[in-house]
């Protein structure tokens, strides 16, 4: 399991590879955007969705077909998919929409601390607008996201979880060195879900190899 930020019952949590969830008392995150699939993934459940369900029925990480492991594809191509049809579901609240949603993955760490974990953070079809309203102030400033602290906070003037973004403030040198060496990386690419696990290669260290001084040196067991 890809570690998360739940926003469920507009509650932030951060649930780990395990599966244990942590709720925080604050209403209001600042994170750094470390990567983001570059196209909107799509999720469907045949019964009412319940963000503790750990995959939807149907899904798809690129939004062009059904993932392997989608337990009941819909269609072979989302583009042709009557889940992907609007007006496909009618919301409780008599609105017509999409059946199989549209998302967007972000990859995401603490900006208190960046260092722990790369938390995917999916931003759902009710929080997308104000995604994209925050990233266009961004580029009309030529600001990309990955060097700024990034605030997010609740929609309070509606019951359920809409994500508000903005501007924290830029990242300190120290942080920033660090955050560059995250956004190329496999474990962000498998955040964002635009690489596998199986795809992953393995780094240095777990072939018992260790870099002194620009150079590769064998770790010696003492065994």
């Amino acid at each position: 399991m890809i570690p998360r930020i739940s926003t469920k019952d507009k509650i932030f949590s951060l649930v780990s590879s395990a599966g244990e969830v942590v709720n925080l008392t604050t209403t209001r995150l600042q994170v750094i955007v470390v990567g983001a699939n570059p196209r909107l993934s799509k999720s469907f459940y045949k019964g009412e969705f319940d963000s503790d369900v750990t995959q939807p029925d149907c899904f798809s990480l690129d939004g062009k077909t059904p993932h392997k492991e989608s337990t009941d594809p819909q269609s072979d191509m989302c583009a042709l998919c009557p889940q992907n049809a609007w007006g496909s579901r009618t919301t409780p609240t008599g609105q017509r929409v999409k059946a199989c949603a549209d998302q967007k993955r972000l990859a995401v760490v603490l900006a208190d601390n960046p260092k722990d974990t790369v938390y995917l953070l999916q931003v759902t079809p009710t929080s997308l607008k104000n995604l994209n309203t925050y990233q266009k102030v961004l580029q009309s400033k030529s600001i990309s996201p990955e060097i700024v602290k990034t605030r997010v906070f609740m929609d309070d003037t509606v019951t359920f979880p809409k994500l508000v973004f903005e501007f924290g403030g830029f990242n300190d040198d120290g942080i920033q060195e660090y955050v560059d060496t995250l956004c190329e990386s496999d474990e962000v690419k498998i955040t964002i879900g635009v690489l596998s696990a199986s795809e992953r290669q393995p780094t240095f260290s777990e072939y018992g190899f260790t870099e002194v001084e620009g150079f590769i040196e064998r770790e010696v067991s003492n065994e």
